[in-house]
């Protein structure tokens, strides 16, 4: 397996000057150990940037600015070199040192640009560059081939961050991850390339009347699938932010019940109808948003509540005239074909049997008759499913209704307001309310988003549709249907491979997760089943004493915990199975474990996640002789402390840490 040997950090944040940290020794567990403010956060920061440079930044700060994160990370202290540099070293059995290296100088003059040099040596010699690549361009490509960032960022874990996983609701960014570990990103991006493949036969080898109409429906196709994919990630943002609000919304809550508690009866009674209020609009917000979603787009553009107002009688009947006459008229085409009439004749019986097919299509005005049969037949089975004949009434009551309850709610919000002036209460009211705006118009947004993945996979099948069409037209032996049946032929056993891939997945994956849970839990004798959907990494716990998904239950923070790092431990040891294993690295490894948990996890649990385990821990992770248990076990390798030096700088040295943790 490939082991992180060494970390090199240049004035970056309170690392001023050269600073080298050693990552690997003879046993399999490093221990890197600062007080809290000191440096842990940076040194993790350190290691995705060294690895994936601008793209590690934004898995672990999304939204932010690089270039300002950059200039404001260069130490205080820092030398007069102008630049912030970082670099990783590994270890592969096979390879031998591989060293990654990221410089980032700074800019001369105000409102510059940082500039970026990559460099990636392996036993020392640079790797050589493809035909009109750049130096940042190679680095980039050879470790996503080496280290798929999905894969690497999902074991370096921030412990604290465990306690919000959602074990049941894994995002697209974690199965991304485990896919890769797994050896499954392979076959995805196998598939990608077909695609591209398949994409590039059809506009070469269309015939060449239909070749204007392939270029166009492919590049209408590609953008389709582009903005159905943006539309997903963005929704996933959009996702994580309602989390993030929702939890601060939660918290809030919990403060205000504890100062209202503390005020008496009257003020508990108080809080009590607020929060009544707060969740009957709350109700009426979903309720408006399942209208935005449905019936109030429609009801907006003025679609009636019975379509005989727009004529759909008529209109039908218009359609299925135009497809008789269509009909008719390809029959008469084949009967003139047939009798061999001079063209006279047949120029004659062809114009007169036009004129009168054409007769009754001439009637039809109504507003849906532009549209074909299929569109209507849509429409109409739409309306229905909708209940827009009285969708008018059902929306204008629940805005009203959620009117009444926002009004309700602001004056029992005053109430509280008044009734607890000087708590506190008051701007833990007001960031509640932004709170709740702004879930309101993430929650529209997530409606929009979800319209428009709709929309575009509707519309990317049609474009589908046309282009097969086009295929059809062709000869079955010709050479465009021979080149696509056989690109179809490997996408369909490509993914066959990946459904029996996922499925050999499955076994071990549950064996392993319940192997780390049972290492980490004193619940772990009651966990009787774990079924894992390898489809979406989505878990099911069965536990004695509780009917259905354990995961069901409101979990504590540190059985969140537990369940995130029994996944890390899974995914561990699959990845050691199905592809290369990696190393593991953990900031705050203990955080909000109990003292009983805290010993469990040091003594069973860390030691067996990976062959190499680097733990960046504070004075009360390891504390109450924790250090000496993880001694004891005999895997304990490097020590490193970082230790203040001045007010802006700090350094990293190898020293024992028993005294650090309160060891004797």
């Amino acid at each position: 397996m490939v082991k992180f040997s060494k970390l090199s950090m240049t004035n970056f944040k309170r690392f001023s000057g050269e600073n080298h940290i050693p990552l690997m020794g003879t046993a399999r567990v490093t221990v890197i150990a600062a007080k809290n403010g000191l440096g842990k956060t940076t040194i993790m920061d350190a290691i995705h940037v060294s690895l994936y440079g601008r793209k590690g930044f934004s898995q672990i700060y999304p939204g932010k600015n690089f270039q300002n994160w950059i200039l404001n990370a260069h130490s205080v202290d820092a030398d007069d070199s102008g630049k912030v540099a970082l670099s990783l070293q590994m270890q592969d059995p096979v390879l031998g040192p591989v060293r990654i290296s990221r410089t980032y100088w700074l800019p001369f003059e105000e409102g510059g640009s940082i500039e970026e040099e990559a460099g990636i040596t392996i036993r020392g010699k640079p790797l050589q560059k493809l035909p009109g690549e750049t130096a940042k361009g190679l680095v980039d490509r050879w470790i996503e081939d080496y280290l798929p960032q999905a894969a690497m960022t999902r074991f370096l874990v921030d412990g604290e961050k465990l306690s919000h996983l959602d074990p049941k609701n894994i995002d697209k960014s974690i199965v991304e991850g485990i896919d890769d570990a797994t050896g499954i990103g392979l076959l995805h991006r196998l598939q990608r390339r077909l695609r591209q493949i398949k994409t590039s036969t059809l506009k070469t080898l269309a015939p060449e009347d239909q070749q204007e109409s392939v270029n166009f429906l492919m590049d209408l196709y590609n953008q389709y699938v582009s903005d159905m994919d943006l539309a997903i990630s963005e929704l996933e943002d959009t996702h994580s932010k309602i989390k993030q609000c929702t939890q601060r919304i939660e918290e809030i809550q919990h403060e205000i019940e504890q100062i209202t508690r503390e005020g008496g009866s009257e003020n508990v009674q108080l809080r009590m109808d607020y929060a009544i209020r707060q969740s009957e609009l709350t109700s009426s917000r979903r309720e408006v948003q399942n209208h935005l979603i449905e019936a109030l787009p429609f009801v907006i553009a003025g679609l009636p509540s019975n379509l005989s107002d727009w004529g759909i009688e008529k209109t039908l009947e218009f359609k299925k005239a135009e497809t008789r006459a269509s009909e008719n008229l390809d029959f008469l085409n084949s009967v003139i074909e047939a009798t061999q009439l001079g063209s006279r004749t047949r120029k004659k019986l062809i114009s007169e049997g036009t004129r009168i097919a054409s007769n009754p299509l001439t009637e039809a005005s109504e507003p849906l008759a532009y549209l074909d049969m299929e569109s209507i037949e849509t429409i109409v089975k739409r309306h229905a499913e909708l209940g827009i004949y009285d969708a008018k009434e059902r929306v204008n009551g629940a805005l009203n209704e959620a009117m009444k309850r926002l009004n309700a709610f602001e004056s029992s919000e005053e109430k509280l307001r008044n009734a607890t002036a000087g708590t506190g209460i008051s701007a833990k009211a007001d960031e509640l309310k932004e709170l709740s705006r702004e879930l309101g118009a993430l929650q529209a947004e997530t409606a929009r988003l979800k319209g428009v993945i709709s929309q575009s996979k509707s519309d990317s099948s049609d474009v589908e549709k046309r282009i097969d069409e086009i295929r059809q037209r062709e000869n079955e032996d010709s050479l465009l249907n021979r080149r696509i049946t056989r690109i179809e032929h490997l996408q369909m056993l490509n993914d066959l491979v990946t459904n029996q891939v996922r499925k050999s997945f499955a076994s071990p994956l549950e064996s392993s997760f319940k192997e780390g849970f049972e290492l980490l839990s004193r619940k772990s004798g009651r966990l009787e089943e774990v079924s894992i959907d390898t489809n979406d990494y989505s878990t099911r716990l069965s536990m004695r004493g509780f009917e259905g998904n354990w995961l069901d239950r409101d979990l504590s923070a540190t059985e969140r915990q537990h369940v995130g790092l029994a996944l890390i431990f899974a995914l561990r040891r699959a990845s050691t199975e199905f592809s290369m294993p990696l190393p593991v690295i953990i900031d705050t490894p203990t955080s909000r474990m109990d003292t009983e948990h805290k010993s469990w996890s040091v003594t069973k649990f860390y030691p067996q996640l990976s062959q190499q385990v680097v733990v960046l821990a504070t004075s009360d992770d390891l504390a109450g002789g924790l250090f000496e248990e993880l001694e004891e076990t005999g895997v304990l390798g490097v020590q490193v402390l970082v230790s203040e030096v001045s007010e802006n700088s700090v350094k990293a040295k190898e020293s024992n840490l028993k005294t650090f943790f309160g060891g004797a």
